[in-house]
């Protein structure tokens, strides 16, 4: 994964193969290929065929999201904008939720400049499956991986935050509860810092981070020096309650550099192995991504010992036509003999598009087999990052990674949900989940006197996810309210036009049952 790399122009471009990262940007490009206009529906190329011809199919829904001072209730939240395309996706099947941040091309955006191209901030974002903006909170200079997970037994919000130095990241992890509240920060032991490519809860109650770090090596099997220095990828499991380290895992310890199929660059570290996802196989085994060779290693939790290989240099398993990936991310066990894994499929390109593959594993025999290949309409090619989750319908909700793109598809490849950021924007991974939150702070409330002689109000509750009706509520006194008005609750920010009783006006956010879950403190009008 690297931030900083540039994305595609709407208009499909040639691939360089062969220009270093640095030669590419002073060309001008914009990054990786092939995006076009949302509305190219038609179908989806399965397995190894090509993408489906493009048909007509429902019109794109923008979701704009307008200048700073939009939102009156939280003038400082200005989210990227958003242009939907909805195929009919169930909209019970839970929240949308991506880290935004721009791709800059050549040098770093201040916000301003970020804000001004429509970019929005960076942060972590969660939104309703039409678009609308649930939660926002800016996290600079970046954030990954914000998705639900369990903690102790009750669902929790996680994200890492941190900065990002050629591709390799140095921050925290955080756990938030329903509330928004902090439960736990999650930090790197032994001196390291967490990566921003993985942050994992596992069954244990434990964190399965990644982490780098420098280590002499000989670096003549990638066309460096005998004596050089490799960037070494760990992967640590921390015991989230008391932060100790309870295993660590080297990868020169276990993968030599030969395996690589990067090639020298410059005279600093080379990252020869650039880990970028750890999960749980079982109780005693951990499932490795290593995008730059091309493979996952499931090693010994105990030993730390590499049982098996998939791909790359020195694969153990057979692999059958389609199933080869290059450059991956985020791989998964999601059955007893499958997994999911993003092929990246770049930089340099390896292939035509990138690919959500599942894959069948026969582990008594070592052979991997194509189940099924997501691709997108428009030939996405991404050349960093990118997820693939399968929700427990059976869907598949794929993030496109420097692409500016999350996708839903039926597990039979029919395309159902497709949202893009502006172009030059990005998010690492892209998750969908059920999340029910009610923030610990109140909603809020901003009233302006009307010219019919009466008030413009607008209400918001950053973050809640049961707010059905907003009630206005009005009184002489700050403390003595009574309700005036029931509305139903639009978007992020309702606005309401009201005639108060008194010098003094509040609003309630009520679920679709009619309780009442938070008020906004009486404004004076």
């Amino acid at each position: 994964m690297h931030p900083r790399t540039g994305e595609a122009d709407p208009t499909p471009t040639a691939v360089h193969p062969g220009l270093s990262r640095r030669a590419f940007l002073a060309r001008g490009g914009k990054g990786a290929l092939g995006l076009a206009a949302l509305g190219a529906g038609g179908s989806l190329g399965l397995g190894l065929a090509e993408p489906g011809t493009a048909s007509a199919g429902p019109v794109p829904r923008l979701v704009a999201t307008p200048p700073r001072g939009h939102f009156r209730t939280e003038p400082d939240i200005i989210p990227p904008s958003l242009q939907l395309t909805d195929y009919g996706v169930d909209p019970t099947m839970g929240l949308v939720m991506m880290t935004p941040s721009p791709l800059p091309v050549g040098r770093a955006l201040t916000t301003a400049e970020a804000v001004e191209q429509g970019l929005g901030m960076t942060g972590m974002m969660i939104t309703n499956p039409n678009g609308s903006l649930v939660w926002f909170k800016e996290s600079p200079p970046f954030a990954t991986n914000l998705q639900v997970q369990n903690y102790r037994g009750k669902p929790v919000l996680i994200y890492w935050t941190g900065k990002i130095v050629t591709g390799i990241g140095y921050g925290n992890g955080y756990i938030l509860n329903q509330s928004y509240e902090p439960v736990a920060t999650v930090k790197a032991g032994n001196g390291l810092q967490a990566d921003l490519h993985e942050f994992n809860i596992t069954p244990q109650n434990t964190a399965l981070i990644t982490a780098y770090t420098t280590r002499a090596a000989d670096l003549t099997a990638i066309g460096g020096p005998a004596n050089g220095v490799a960037y070494e990828g760990v992967v640590q499991e921390i015991d989230i309650a008391t932060g100790k380290v309870l295993f660590q895992w080297n990868s020169l310890d276990h993968v030599p550099v030969s395996e690589s199929y990067i090639k020298m660059q410059g005279k600093g570290p080379q990252d020869y192995f650039h880990i970028n996802s750890v999960a749980p196989w079982d109780a005693d085994h951990l499932l490795i991504s290593a995008r730059s060779t091309w493979a996952a290693y499931l090693i010994d939790r105990r030993t730390g010992a590499v049982v098996w290989r998939l791909g790359g240099k020195k694969s153990d398993f057979s692999i059958g036509p389609g199933a080869n990936f290059e450059w991956q991310h985020h791989i998964r066990r999601i059955g007893a003999n499958q997994i999911t894994i993003f092929d990246d499929g770049a930089y340099p390109a390896e292939e035509k598009q990138s690919r959500a593959l599942v894959l069948n594993l026969d582990t008594a025999h070592k052979r991997a087999t194509l189940a099924r290949a997501y691709t997108h309409p428009a030939g996405l090619l991404t050349y960093y990052e990118g997820s693939v989750q399968v929700l427990p319908n059976g869907n598949v909700f794929v993030g496109w990674g420097t692409e500016p793109y999350s996708s839903e598809f039926r597990s039979n490849g029919e395309l159902l949900y497709d949202l893009r950021f502006p172009t030059n924007d990005q998010s690492y991974r892209a998750f969908r989940f059920d999340w029910t939150a009610t923030p610990s702070t109140p909603p809020k409330l901003v009233a302006a006197a009307d010219q019919i002689g009466g008030y413009a109000l607008h209400a918001s509750w950053n973050g809640a996810t049961q707010v059905a009706h907003w009630q206005v509520l009005s009184g002489k006194s700050a403390t003595s309210l009574d309700p005036i008005a029931l509305v139903p609750k639009s978007g992020f920010e309702t606005a309401i036009t009201a005639h108060p009783t008194g010098g003094y006006v509040a609003v309630a956010a009520l679920d679709v049952h009619g309780k009442r879950l938070g008020v906004s403190p009486a404004v004076k009008v």
